[in-house]
C-alpha cells in the first residue's frame, strides 16, 4: 500500500507541475479555443460518512452504523483536455465520522462516534462536461491524520480513546486499530453556478478493510484472515475557480 502510495503522489506532483507550466503558458490564449486550458481552485463542504461490510458485529455492539456529518476542505487543478474531456487533481483534507455502539462492562450498549481526519489525494480524476454540468469518476487515496472515539470505563466514565488511531506499542490481542492508508473510487457530478463557483455532489467507495488488526481475536470471537470493514461516504463541495473565468454552458 505504501507504494502505491508514494507513486499517486509523485503521479499527482507531475500533474501539478504540468498544470502550471500549462497554465503559464497558455494565459495569451483565447477561452473560446478550450483545448489544454488548466485552471485550479478552492473547495470546501460537508461529508457524510459510514461502514459497510458484514464484519461489522465483529468490532462493535450492533452492525448497524450510521451516517455522521464531517466537514471537508481543499484544493484542486483542472487540466482541460478537449471541449468536453477534462482531468481533475486534488488535495483534500477530510473528517470523516460513523456512528458506532459498543457494550459498556455490565454488557449494556451504549452509542458512540468514531472521529478519522483523512488526507485524501485524487491522483486525476477523468471529467466530461455537457453544458454546466460535470460528471466524472478515479481512484482516490487517502491518508489517516488522526482518529479517536468515546468509549466508557469500568467505572461508567466517558473517555476519548485515541488508541483506535494505534501505533507500535498496541497490543493487537486487545485493541482494534485503523489502517493507516484507504484506497477506492470516487465518482461525482458537478454544476456550474454563476461566474468561477461551481457546486457538486460525490459518492466514495472505499476497498482497505479499515481495522489493521485483522488477525487477532477479540469480543470472544474467533480469528479471521481479516475484518471486512470499508470506508463509504457523501461529499457535497462548493467550489472556486481562482485562475479565470470559464463558461461552460
Amino acid at each position: 500500500m505504501k507504494k502505491i502510495f508514494f507513486i499517486l503522489i509523485i503521479l499527482f506532483e507531475g500533474h501539478f507541475i504540468y498544470a502550471q507550466q500549462n497554465s503559464d503558458t497558455l494565459k495569451t490564449d483565447s477561452i473560446e479555443s478550450n483545448t489544454n486550458k488548466v485552471s485550479w481552485g478552492v473547495k470546501a463542504g460537508i461529508n457524510s460518512y459510514n461502514f459497510y461490510g458484514k464484519e461489522r458485529d465483529f468490532i462493535f455492539a450492533n452492525p448497524d452504523t450510521k451516517f455522521k456529518p464531517g466537514f471537508h476542505a481543499g484544493v484542486f487543478v483542472n487540466t482541460r483536455i478537449s471541449k468536453n474531456i477534462e482531468l481533475t487533481h486534488e488535495l483534500i483534507f477530510s473528517q470523516r465520522r460513523v456512528g458506532v455502539s459498543y457494550k459498556d462492562s455490565s454488557d449494556k450498549t451504549y452509542n458512540s462516534v468514531i472521529n478519522s481526519s483523512y488526507i485524501d489525494i485524487i491522483p486525476v480524476n477523468m471529467n466530461y462536461r455537457l453544458s454546466g454540468f460535470k460528471f466524472y469518476a478515479g481512484p482516490y487515496v487517502s491518508v489517516l491524520a488522526a482518529a479517536n472515539t468515546k468509549r466508557k470505563d469500568e467505572n461508567g466514565n466517558v473517555f476519548r480513546d485515541k488508541s483506535i488511531f494505534g501505533d507500535a506499542a498496541n497490543d493487537e490481542s486487545k485493541s482494534y486499530y485503523l489502517q493507516k492508508f484507504d484506497f477506492g473510487m470516487n465518482i461525482g457530478l458537478d454544476y456550474q453556478l454563476k461566474d468561477r463557483w461551481s457546486v457538486g455532489l460525490r459518492y466514495t467507495h472505499g476497498f482497505t478493510d479499515l481495522f489493521q488488526n485483522a488477525n487477532s481475536s477479540a469480543n470472544g470471537n474467533a480469528k479471521k484472515d481479516k475484518i471486512k470493514i470499508y470506508n463509504r461516504g457523501l461529499m457535497l463541495s462548493l467550489a472556486y475557480d481562482l485562475t479565470s473565468y470559464h463558461s461552460y454552458k
